[in-house]
């Protein structure tokens, strides 16, 4: 999936302004071979891009003067009651998030300008840079970077063969899938793949498209109790996110049936403290239901409401390679999702939790129970159900968030400095740069990374 408006797939997205942990940070940045990327040396650009809605927040972790304005602090009907079943289950309320741990329950917040109807890229672009001097062509694909005698790019081709002159250098900012295409339909990539497509290899880059992955979520409807109450009416109606880390002693065991290295000595990543490896939602509509899932449940008449369980540091390594040398070809994306037992028993245990919490009081008295799927193969879940029926519903009707990040990878594909390796003059600036998951929703972040480039590009870092 990739946005094709102006400002890209985020300007059709929810908004949610989050920050990961602090050791996600360091782990990216331990991987591009920087510590740029760490979260302290990341959080003058965090306070840079946003006017926190907080004005009482500690200044060392917030910004109030930035282009992208942030809401939270709602009161819907349900707000106590989530929050009370939460405690209930353990969950302590985490009134700053942002500080580099987000564990806990802590308050929706969402970048949006709450007097106008904007989306956030056009408060970033309009609060911060002069565009008269910038032009942007519409319908215009590129289809190959060029490049001199010395590996220097010097501009692209678009699909239409008209040609663009650069006179610095070229910034591929396109998403997570189009960039390893373009850069292996310009000679850049694994040279086996490459050959398979008679494309003159200009560098044999052998991670170009590998390291895909993305955040999975399976979400599920559960019917309140008196819904002539009204308190499942609200269209984007959630205020409360719950992080969740798992103890090293249930994961290393998964882990090490996956025979994924440093889980004898503690070394693994996912066994660091503080790394949240599932996120819950409630949701007070029922977000994303067809009448193919359930015909009972209906698009916003206060009869279900919505939870999600998401999974949000995934060891799976999807692809994506090449179709053809034709640009007009969509490259093959092969996500392999929940190639591994730890993804799986990760999901598992997020939608553990979502059962935990319906019943759980005071929310467990205001619901009925869940509607399931009209497949009678899928009975409605509990906090009995078997892993058996869980991973069963997961494999019918898990999804993405579509977060798909990694496979221009700093450290592999990329210098520190986002310039492609083996070439000069190209830097590659979007979510395909992540070598690791960034356990949060991802616009904070990738607002951040987008000035962290531009002052390398103009040499201010």
């Amino acid at each position: 999936m990739a946005g094709r408006m102006l400002s890209g797939s985020s300007g059709g997205n929810m908004g949610v302004w989050l920050r990961a942990s602090q050791a996600d940070y360091a782990l990216i940045a331990q991987k591009a071979g920087h510590d740029r990327f760490t979260f302290e040396k990341m959080l003058p650009y965090f306070r840079g891009i946003e006017t926190y809605w907080n004005k009482s927040a500690d200044p060392k972790y917030h910004g109030f003067s930035g282009p992208i304005h942030t809401v939270a602090g709602r009161n819907y009907p349900l707000r106590d009651v989530i929050r009370k079943s939460y405690e209930s289950m353990g969950y302590m309320c985490n009134p700053e998030s942002m500080t580099g741990d987000p564990t806990g329950l802590t308050d929706l917040t969402q970048c949006f300008n709450a007097t106008s109807e904007s989306s956030c890229e056009r408060q970033h672009s309009a609060g911060i840079y002069d565009l008269s001097n910038v032009h942007v062509l519409c319908e215009s694909p590129v289809a190959r970077i060029l490049f001199d005698a010395e590996k220097n790019a010097s501009g692209v081709t678009l699909l239409d063969s008209r040609q663009l002159a650069a006179r610095k250098e070229v910034i591929i900012s396109c998403g997570s899938q189009k960039p390893p295409q373009l850069l292996m339909l310009s000679g850049i990539g694994p040279a086996s793949e490459l050959s398979k497509h008679e494309i003159p290899t200009l560098v044999d880059s052998p991670s170009v498209g590998q390291n895909l992955f993305d955040h999975m979520v399976l979400t599920q409807y559960f019917k309140p109790r008196h819904p002539e109450k009204g308190l499942c009416l609200l269209f984007t109606g959630t205020e409360w996110i719950a992080f969740k880390n798992i103890p090293p002693s249930d994961l290393a065991p998964v882990l090490s049936a996956d025979n994924e290295p440093g889980v004898k000595d503690n070394q693994h990543p996912h066994l660091q403290p503080k790394r949240c490896h599932i996120m819950t939602i409630p949701f007070y509509w029922p977000m994303l239901a067809t009448s193919e899932y359930n015909p009972e449940i209906g698009p916003l008449d206060g009869t279900h409401m919505a939870l999600t369980s998401l999974h949000l540091l995934p060891i799976s390594r999807g692809a994506i390679t090449l179709k053809s040398p034709n640009p007009f070809d969509n490259p093959v994306i092969d996500p392999r999702y929940f190639s591994t037992n730890t993804d799986r028993y990760i999901l598992r245990r997020a939608v553990r939790e979502i059962l935990r919490l319906t019943e759980t009081e005071p929310l467990a008295s205001g619901l009925v129970g869940e509607a399931p799927p009209v497949d009678p193969r899928l009975p409605a879940l509990s906090t009995k159900s078997s892993d058996e029926e869980i991973d069963a519903r997961i494999r019918a009707f898990c999804g993405t968030i579509v977060h798909p990040m990694g496979p221009c990878a700093l450290g592999t594909v990329l210098y520190a400095e986002f310039q492609v390796k083996g070439v000069q003059g190209l830097r590659v600036c979007d979510v395909s740069v992540f070598p690791e998951p960034v356990g949060a929703m991802l616009s904070q972040t990738i607002y951040a990374v987008g000035e962290l480039c531009a002052d390398l590009v103009a040499g201010r870092e």
